[in-house]
This record gives structure tokens, C-alpha cells and sequence, in this order.
């Protein structure tokens, strides 16, 4: 059955919630499906197959992963409808069922589903025609892979790692990711050059569900996966997903700082700015650990953007508590924050604690802190004003009359996170790398207008959401 494509055309819808490392394992999905002649249609079409690739790191992303596909279900009752990710991982694991879906596929299976998929539509077609029925009639084409894993032909995420041996007392994916295995330097380097070489993508996102792992078994670190893909020809830009502050060290920093590509954004995760909520959480660091690392990056690499996840309402966080976060995220001057309440998941440590904090008193918490976050945006962002910056573009769409535009806007990134638009006279390609002189904060958006630095644009930027 493996590499056999369907005698007609066969629809698929797919949904992702949750981190990069799902959004890599959809867009792979993606891509063997197509392989078998699969066409992709929105979710909500009609479709032959539906994939809802889930998440369960909270239980409210757990809840919306089981309510779409009830929606699946809705929109295409012929379809084989399939629950995959980390909350499908525990289904199978209790050995549970899950209403209107008909394949359970944990992470663990994930490799073969495109196969197992396809003889799933080629059996219900039969079934369909024994019934006197049609197969489900075919949507309209995706118009584009953007929302899966993939920015236009300037971002794409490759996935090197998988699991997590940390057992942070809050977080259930250990459970749900196994045991960390690397992905090996060979085949890594084989799908960068794939994306870069074939695929034409300028920006390659290294992610794994712990990436800062990748290597241990072999005796090798991240930092030397950053060096071997930074030799290769094409790679524009190599930008690192979220990375555990307890496995960097300062050999790591002096190579950020020393390849050229490596972005000067850093999502480093914090989750707590107390020492006793970061011990009962099982973070294996303290405040002082993680503003020595900080300082570290900052005294090779100044323009550096620190991004960060915080979880608020932790069991036992008391106001003081929450206090000493609120000084340590101003201290240290992240860039963004990923604020976010904590969820109890059965089976963690955390779900036995005692000292329950009320849902209204975290929320009132995560408002406060997104306060914070907005704040410190301003005042990264601030220091960029009137400079000249690298930015890899990402979109660009014409104003006006899309037949004879007079004028573009042009999107994209620069190294450190910056989100930057501004107004061109000529189409920019996604994946070129343009020079924008920076001249307008836009708060509310967290974003950056600019114009070309090569010639003053004439037009004042136009901002279109």
C-alpha cells in the first residue's frame, strides 16, 4: 500500500493546535499526502479525511482539540476523521475512545499515518458505493501552507528533537512526548538542505519538543548542529524555537554570537520570577541562574530580544510571589511574553499541590503581566527607531488595483524579532532580505513601520492588517 496513490482525487482537511514541533509533524503530513495524491481543502469543506493534529498542555487546549473534531465530524460526516498530538497520545494510553473519530493515532504512530489514511478513504469509498452512495464532494484548493508550519518561501520549521526527560511537576508532555531522541546530524542536515535547496526557503526554525538536548546521546550539543548548518549554502537565516535556560552554558552564547545567520532572538523559558515557585515547579534554576545567563548573551550579543513563557495561578503562588515575577520580567526586559494560567493535567506533581489559586485572581494576574509585556515591548522596539535593519520578508501584497499596483507592502522579520512593515514601489519576493530603516512604533500591533533604506520611499507607509 505505501507510495500507491488513490484511483481519484482524494480531499484532506487538517487542524493544529499547539507548539512548532505539532505544526512540523503536520506540515510533514501534509506532504505525504500530497505524495499520494491528496488535494488540501479548508477545514470546514468537504473532505475525504480530516486530521486534527491536538494538543493537551492545558485542559482548555486539550477541550477545543476534542470540540473540532466534533466540528469535523459536522462538516464531513462521510469523512475518516483522525485524532493525532499529545491528547491523543493519552487517549491511547488510557486506552479511551473519543466520539466521531475514527483513526486514534498517538505521536508514537505518527510515522505511517499518511499510509494508514489512505487505505482508511479507499475503504470507506467502497463502503460508500456498496451503499449506493457518492463519496463527500471536494472543496476548493488551500490557498496557501502559511498557517501549517510554513511562511511563504521564508520561514520553515525543521523538527530535530523529540521528548522531554525534565519532569517540570506542571507539565504532562513527558507523558505525551516519550523519552528524548535526537534526530540524527546526517538527516538533519539532509531536510535542511531539501528545504533550502528545493523548497527555496531562506529562514530555517530549528524546534524540538526539548531541543536544547538534541545531541546528548552522541556527546554533541546544539551548538554543534548550529555549526554545521550554518555552512551550508542557502541558509539565510537559522532562528531557534524555544530553548530550557538549565542546558545552555556560555559555549553555547559565544557560538550564537559567532555564526553570522543565528537570529538574536532567544525564547527562553522562565515560567516563574520566584525561587520558591520555580522549586516547586521543578525548573532545576533559580532567579540569580537565569539573570547571569541573560547577562551572558547581552555581553556578546547587545541587540539580543528575549522572549519568554509565564505561567500564573501555579498552586501555592501567592501575591508576593507573583510580585517578585512582575520585578524579575521587568529586570531582565523581555521582549515579549507568553503569559498563561496554570492548567492542573492528571498525573503531574502539581495536580496533588494544595493552595488552589481562584481562576479570577489568575486572570486579574495574566493582565497584569501582559501590562508588563506590552511595556517592554515599546522599549526594545524603541531602541531600533531610526536605525537601518536586515529584514527577511515574508509578504508582500500589492496596494491598490491588484492588476497595476502602483505601490506594495512588504512584511517580514528582522533576527531579532521585529516585526516590520512598510510601503515599496516594486514586488519584494518572500525570502529576500531587504534593508528597511525603522520609523514608527506601532504599540497595539507590536510591530515596526519602516521604508526602504536603499531610497526614501515617497508614499507614507500604510498599515493593512
Amino acid at each position: 500500500m505505501e507510495g500507491q496513490k488513490l484511483e481519484r482525487v482524494p480531499t484532506f482537511a487538517i487542524v493544529t493546535l499547539g507548539c512548532k514541533v505539532n505544526q512540523y509533524d503536520s506540515w510533514q503530513l501534509m506532504r505525504e499526502l500530497k505524495a499520494l495524491g491528496f488535494r488540501q481543502v479548508p477545514f470546514g469543506a468537504p473532505a475525504d479525511a480530516v486530521i486534527v493534529n491536538s494538543c493537551t498542555v492545558t485542559h482548555v487546549a486539550e477541550a477545543k482539540s476534542r470540540k473540532i473534531v466534533s466540528r469535523a465530524r459536522r462538516a464531513s460526516p462521510q469523512a475518516v476523521v483522525v485524532f493525532t498530538g499529545c491528547a491523543a497520545e493519552l487517549l491511547q494510553q488510557r486506552g479511551a475512545a473519543l466520539e466521531h473519530a475514527d483513526i486514534i493515532v498517538g505521536n508514537s504512530g505518527k510515522q505511517g499515518l499518511a499510509q494508514r489514511i489512505t487505505q482508511w478513504v479507499r475503504e470507506r469509498w467502497h463502503l460508500l458505493a456498496s451503499q449506493g452512495s457518492d463519496a463527500p464532494p471536494y472543496g476548493e484548493p488551500l490557498l496557501s501552507e502559511t498557517s501549517d508550519g510554513v511562511h511563504g518561501k521564508a520561514r520553515a520549521f525543521l523538527k530535530v528533537q523529540e521528548g522531554c526527560d525534565k519532569f517540570c511537576t506542571f507539565c504532562i508532555i513527558p507523558f505525551t512526548r516519550g523519552t528524548p531522541k535526537s534526530k540524527p546530524l546526517p538527516t538533519v542536515l539532509d531536510e535542511a538542505k531539501e528545504l533550502v535547496d528545493e523548497m527555496g526557503f531562506a529562514e530555517i526554525v530549528l524546534t524540538g519538543v526539548c531541543l536544547t538536548l538534541w545531541g546528548r546521546e552522541w556527546g554533541m550539543t546544539l551548538a554543534d548542529l548550529l555549526e554545521r548548518l550554518h555552512d551550508l549554502d542557502g541558509v539565510k537565516r537559522l532562528r531557534l524555537s524555544s530553548l530550557d535556560p538549565r542546558d545552555l552554558d556560555e559555549r553555547f552564547v559565544r557560538t550564537c554570537a559567532m555564526l553570522p545567520k543565528v537570529c538574536h532572538h532567544f525564547h527562553i523559558s522562565l515560567q516563574a520570577g520566584d525561587d520558591e515557585i520555580l522549586q516547586a515547579m521543578g525548573r532545576g534554576y533559580d532567579c540569580a541562574y537565569f539573570r547571569r545567563l541573560v547577562e551572558t548573551f547581552r555581553s556578546f550579543m547587545p541587540d539580543a530580544a528575549f522572549t519568554t513563557d509565564i505561567m500564573v495561578g501555579f498552586p501555592g503562588e501567592t501575591e508576593q510571589h507573583f510580585e517578585n515575577t512582575l520585578r524579575f520580567v521587568r529586570e531582565i526586559g523581555f521582549m515579549h511574553l507568553h503569559v498563561f494560567r496554570y492548567s492542573p493535567r492528571p498525573g503531574t506533581k502539581a495536580a496533588e499541590r494544595k493552595g488552589t489559586v481562584k481562576a479570577e485572581v489568575a486572570d486579574k494576574r495574566a493582565q497584569k503581566l501582559i501590562a508588563v509585556g506590552k511595556e517592554l515591548w515599546l522599549q526594545f522596539a524603541r531602541r531600533f527607531l531610526d536605525t537601518t535593519v536586515e529584514v527577511l520578508v515574508e509578504r508582500c501584497q500589492p496596494i491598490g488595483d491588484a492588476r497595476l499596483p502602483d505601490s506594495f507592502e512588504v512584511s517580514g522579520l528582522t533576527g531579532n524579532y521585529l516585526k516590520v512593515r512598510w510601503v515599496t514601489d516594486r514586488p519584494v519576493p518572500p525570502g529576500e532580505v531587504a534593508g528597511v530603516r525603522l520609523t514608527e512604533l506601532v504599540a497595539e500591533q507590536e510591530a515596526v513601520r519602516g521604508e526602504p533604506a536603499e531610497s526614501v520611499c515617497s508614499h507614507r507607509c500604510m498599515w493593512q492588517n
